[in-house]
């Protein structure tokens, strides 16, 4: 990572300027994640020692749209690897709402993968299924694709 970003992004973080509406700016952009109409899928681990729920359910607080939070019953990375068929595993999941403990109360609970609710969730918000195409398409040129060449 170059300097210059890992500066910026220090600087993000420092100031908390993301979960400051209007504080940070992309590119000439004022940033406000409560203006954000994308549903948003977030999970986190009840154990993880890294990154604690309740801090990433005040980020999935930050957020608009639809946002479901899923608190897995593992930690940091079992949290995430964690497929189905585990008897061990359970999460708890609902939308957005309220502080942390209050979520927490009102959750569903589940027994089994988180893996199996976001594919659900997932397929509720895609479309019709596509088959494959039948040939290649040349619309991006050659491999790595003209996109590369972009700069704009």
């Amino acid at each position: 990572m170059p300097a210059a970003l890992h500066r910026d992004f220090v600087h993000l973080v420092m100031a908390s300027a993301l979960a400051k509406p209007s504080a940070a700016t992309m590119l000439g952009t004022p940033v406000d994640l409560s203006e954000m109409r994308t549903d948003t899928y977030v999970v986190a681990g009840i154990a993880d020692h890294l990154c604690p729920w309740q801090s990433c359910y005040g980020s999935a607080r930050l957020l608009g749209g639809d946002v479901r939070f899923t608190l897995s019953s593992s930690g940091h990375i079992a949290s995430m690897v964690n497929p189905p068929g585990n008897p061990k595993a359970r999460f708890q999941a609902g939308p957005v709402t309220g502080p942390p403990d209050e979520w927490l109360r009102r959750a569903q609970t589940v027994a089994g993968s988180w893996w199996p609710d976001y594919s659900s969730w997932l397929a509720a918000r895609s479309g019709d299924s596509r088959g494959r195409p039948d040939s290649l398409s040349d619309e991006l040129g050659p491999a790595p694709g003209r996109y590369v060449l972009d700069r704009s």
